[in-house]
């Protein structure tokens, strides 16, 4: 499994929590229907949780930067994909900058609107211009 596919499984199971309204366990459960190796549980298991723990100040940064657009206007696909972007770029020192980028835009290319991965292009830019790179 590369790091793409985790990182759409996270954003299948952060979305199942948010607009389903899904235990994380019961999220993890719908999501993950195969087996997958330790690494591939560990990977998802620590953005899902490190997510969730960090949410607040995740979606004070979301709010910062999307202009014109409050947290609960942003369509639920658009939300998540930022939120783990957003975790990587600051809690995941590991993880380069542009990477996140890249895969949230891909991700959003292949789940959102159309348009959706500009919009998100443009929220990590403003994001990444700000935070200290990795």
């Amino acid at each position: 499994m590369g790091r793409r596919l985790a990182r759409e499984w996270v954003f299948k199971i952060l979305f199942a929590i948010d607009v389903g309204e899904n235990t994380p366990q019961d999220a993890i459960e719908m999501v993950i229907t195969r087996p997958v190796s330790e690494e591939q549980k560990n990977f998802v298991y620590n953005h899902v949780s490190g997510i969730i723990k960090n949410i607040d100040t995740i979606d004070e940064i979301i709010t910062k930067y999307s202009l014109d657009w409050n947290l609960e206007r942003l369509p639920g696909t658009d939300k998540n994909i930022l939120r783990i972007a957003i975790f990587e770029m600051i809690f995941c020192d590991e993880i380069p900058v542009s990477v996140s980028i890249n895969e949230a835009v891909e991700i959003a290319k292949k789940y959102s609107d159309d348009d959706s991965y500009k919009f998100i292009n443009g929220v990590l830019g403003s994001i990444a211009k700000e935070t200290p790179s990795n």
